[in-house]
């Protein structure tokens, strides 16, 4: 069956009842191509063509307005809830649940969350952290703090602040491997990879037009940063870790950062991101917590 979920049919009435794919997508908070998206595969699951383009508006096809009735009494009846749950919404007060990854939740959100919770004493938080990204749209949670370079265009998506990744090592396995690193030569230094999946990205540094790869098969594969820092520590290998991560350990010497004229490729992405669903009725503390911690980052 070709079944729609509220979501598409709440967004199928704001570009309906609007006739406008752009003032759609701010009501929602979206960008038009992503909403454009949207309407496509809300088009194609169903199998039929539901809008008529033109470069200025939209208009509805005959399907489209028998799908426009329906969506209209499901944005009527989830307005009266939303009306209803106002007195909740509009409280600073409340559960706040928040997915993030373990190494970042560990080092910068874990000491935000707790000063933000000091701050507003009437919310509580569940904090998950887990590598493996969480899909707020099927998942329960209110926030979800992603590194990548692309966000789900299905979601709210709010840049708080970019990342780089270093390759670093031990001060003992970079003299060890000195003559390498002078050449450079990096691919019979051995490996302890960072990998949220179960396979480990290729190590790609690059300075121009020049590309240096890891060739060698890691030591160790850990989906923990803490994992893979203590390799480092202990000389097993070296690593490519975020510059949030990585920074407190270089600075006081206990890690070096590996040709730091090159650019690291890690295939993980390069910037932090909130995530939440699109609509009206995101409570405030959820909107409050992303502007903290868009103000701290």
């Amino acid at each position: 069956m070709n079944n729609l979920d509220a979501n598409s049919l709440i967004i199928f009435h704001h570009v309906a009842s609007g006739g406008s794919l752009t003032k759609a997508a701010e009501a929602l908070g979206l960008s038009r191509s992503a909403l454009s998206h949207r309407i496509k595969a809300i088009e194609a699951r169903l199998g039929c063509q539901l809008l008529i383009r033109t470069t200025r508006s939209v208009s509805l096809t005959d399907a489209g307005y028998r799908l426009a009735a329906y969506a209209g009494r499901i944005a009527d009846t989830l307005g009266e809830a939303n009306l209803l749950a106002n007195g909740l919404n509009q409280d600073s007060a409340g559960l706040l649940r928040i997915s993030a990854p373990s190494g970042l939740g560990t080092v910068w959100l874990r000491p935000l969350i707790l000063a933000y919770m000091e701050a507003n004493p009437l919310v509580s938080v569940d904090l998950r952290l887990n590598e493996f990204a969480v899909d707020i749209t099927r998942d329960p949670f209110d926030l979800a703090i992603r590194v990548t370079s692309q966000p789900p265009e299905n979601v709210v998506a709010k840049k708080l602040f970019g990342i780089s990744w270093w390759l670093c090592a031990s001060p003992e396995l970079a003299a060890r491997f000195a003559g390498e690193l002078a050449v450079p030569d990096i691919s019979a230094i051995p490996v302890a990879g960072f990998a949220r999946a179960s396979q480990l990205h290729d190590i790609v540094l690059t300075r121009g037009k020049q590309k240096l790869l890891a060739m060698r098969s890691p030591v160790l594969v850990s989906n923990e940063l803490q994992v893979v820092r203590d390799a480092l520590l202990r000389s097993l290998g070296m690593a490519v870790l975020p510059d949030y991560y990585a920074r407190q350990d270089v600075q006081a010497g206990r890690l070096l950062r590996l040709l730091p004229e090159w650019q690291v490729d890690a295939g993980y992405g390069d910037h932090v991101y909130a995530l939440h669903l699109p609509g009206r009725m995101t409570p405030l503390r959820v909107k409050r917590l992303i502007d903290f911690l868009a103000r701290r980052s």
